[in-house]
């Protein structure tokens, strides 16, 4: 970590506070750390939410990040610190919230908070994971593949009209596990809302597919205003698109049906979603008429 402030702790001050995410990781911190006293994680959640409600209740901004035990012990390091220490980890809470991207406390449940710190870092880990992966390629390849990718996710989103889109995209990473997202988006009139932080994730998986030339799918579920008599549910029109050698290629109907009706992992039939009709996919980028060759005659 870089630069820090000093802490605030006056009253109607800003608090840094770090969770950790999971059982595993409090079985970390208790097996290195001695003084770490907790040793049930849902006893260690009950007493974070007191200490945060407290904090509120007296006038505090809380700002929340996540404690990930092996930046902690990084981070020690790299700040001469002992690791063994509750005023070392009280530091490094705060250096994370005012460094990272902390999620502001507003009375949340301690579940909601935890669930929500836990999907920004598998979106930040997925994010790494591929930057990696693009790491590989000629600054000047990546470029492209960022444009193409950006370009993509406007011309889809915008035929899909006004409303909210939900995009799934997998996308294979050959020997390694595919890179896998969802991301939400909102067409306005003349405006396209993000609406989740996994957005940029999307447009940095296509990128990767654009740039090794890999192989996976896109999926556009667009909600309509319509309800489903059967399930009360709006209406969702549901597109696909293959992606073939970094080139996204549009599916028929039947197609993207086909593929959301089978388990990708398994290959068994699922059942169809309901509320869903399956329609025809766009070519997003279609051949300009000069760049069609002329027929022979």
């Amino acid at each position: 970590m870089g630069k820090k402030r000093r802490r605030n702790t006056r009253r109607g001050g800003v608090i840094g506070m770090a969770l950790l995410l999971n059982e595993l990781d409090l079985a970390t911190m208790r097996a290195s750390y001695p003084s770490f006293e907790f040793e049930d994680y849902g006893q260690y959640l009950a007493t974070c939410e007191q200490i945060l409600r407290y904090m509120l209740k007296v006038g505090h901004r809380v700002m929340i990040g996540a404690f990930i035990p092996a930046e902690y012990s990084a981070y020690c390091q790299t700040e001469q610190l002992p690791p063994d220490s509750a005023v070392s980890r009280a530091r490094y809470a705060q250096a994370v919230c005012e460094e990272d991207d902390p999620f502001p406390c507003q009375g949340e449940p301690i579940g909601v908070i935890v669930a929500s710190l836990a999907h920004r870092e598998r979106l930040r880990a997925l994010s790494i994971r591929t930057m990696d992966l693009l790491a590989a390629f000629p600054p000047d390849v990546v470029l492209e593949a960022k444009e193409y990718a950006a370009e993509l996710l406007v011309r889809l989103s915008t035929h899909g009209g006004p409303g909210r889109h939900i995009f799934t995209c997998h996308v294979g990473a050959g020997t390694h596990d595919p890179l896998e997202i969802v991301a939400e988006v909102e067409l306005e009139q003349n405006a396209m809302r993000v609406m989740s932080v996994d957005f940029p994730a999307l447009a940095l998986i296509l990128s990767f597919a654009r740039a090794a030339g890999a192989a996976g799918g896109v999926v556009m579920r667009s909600f309509t205003s319509r309800t489903d008599p059967g399930s009360g549910s709006p209406v969702k029109i549901v597109r696909g698109w293959a992606i073939v050698k970094g080139v996204v290629r549009p599916l028929k109907a039947a197609e993207i049906m086909r593929a959301c009706c089978t388990d990708a992992r398994t290959g068994a039939s699922l059942p169809p979603e309901p509320a869903v009709e399956y329609a025809d996919s766009h070519e997003p980028f279609p051949a300009a008429p000069s760049d069609v060759a002329p027929s022979p005659g």
